[in-house]
């Protein structure tokens, strides 16, 4: 991704995640691929990250035309594991700018090391509630492996688009 264009969206990004009316998502879009189970889901994301979801999914679609629905649910669902919390920006951003702070998996934590906590794990946890829900299991392996593909086009892809978006 060209840096312009990186820079632009993590502004954006920024600026939307303080100013939560001007954000959004297209929750349509959504519910048209997602199944009951998932789409309860995605609706208890936060709407910047139902917003962040949709754009990573529109773009999976738009560049992989033939990306299976499965694929398309993930990138929908990919930040899912950070639902359980309230979206506090700052604490985002700090735990983006602390990533290598060692927190455990378990118990879950509150305040800005709770924000490290689920920024490092929830793509753990969302596969978790994915399954829980009885989600497909394919959209859960996806999910719990955004950051780190496995093997897979469709996992590297997805992995691409997020951190770009």
């Amino acid at each position: 991704m060209k840096p312009l264009r990186w820079f632009f969206n993590v502004g954006l990004r920024t600026v939307r995640a303080f100013v939560p009316e001007w954000v959004r998502a297209d929750d349509g879009f959504a519910a048209r691929w997602l199944p009951p189970a998932e789409l309860v889901l995605y609706s208890a994301m936060d709407v910047r990250d139902r917003d962040h979801a949709v754009h990573v999914a529109k773009t999976v679609v738009r560049r992989m035309p033939e990306a299976s629905s499965e694929l398309v649910r993930a990138a929908l669902l990919h930040d899912v594991g950070k639902a359980d919390a309230p979206y506090r920006p700052w604490h985002r951003i700090l735990a983006h700018l602390m990533p290598g702070s060692r927190v455990p998996a378990e118990p879950k934590l509150e305040g800005l090391r709770g924000a490290i906590q689920r920024r490092r794990f929830h793509p753990v946890y969302g596969a978790g509630l994915i399954r829980a829900a009885g989600g497909s299991a394919a959209v859960a392996d996806l999910v719990e492996h955004h950051h780190d593909p496995t093997d897979g086009s469709e996992g590297r892809l997805l992995k691409r688009i997020d951190e770009a978006t």
